[in-house]
């Protein structure tokens, strides 16, 4: 299903775009590593801009497409989320 809103609308205007470019030589050359996790990014692998987890507004730089999309589906524990800090018996 598509997102809803322009790309601007979605948090990628101008910015965006034109880190993306800057950084697009290096990572095509398989010169960058994956901001989240640290392995390299292979040359023409496919690859995203990342944001930071915490203010949209940041972006960190190249991530691989698995280590970007899986983000959503991660959960984030905060000093509100319950912990269970029992053993199991």
């Amino acid at each position: 299903m598509p997102s809803k809103g322009s790309t601007t609308q979605r948090g990628y205007g101008s910015k965006p775009r034109a880190l993306r470019k800057r950084l697009k030589p290096d990572v095509a050359a398989g010169r960058a590593n994956c901001w989240r996790c640290g392995l390299p990014i292979q040359a023409g692998q496919d690859w995203d801009l990342g944001h930071d987890d915490e203010d949209r507004s940041r972006y960190r730089g190249p991530e691989h497409v698995h280590c970007n999309r899986a983000t959503a589906s991660r959960q984030v524990v905060t000093a509100a989320s319950p912990v269970d800090t029992s053993r199991a018996w």
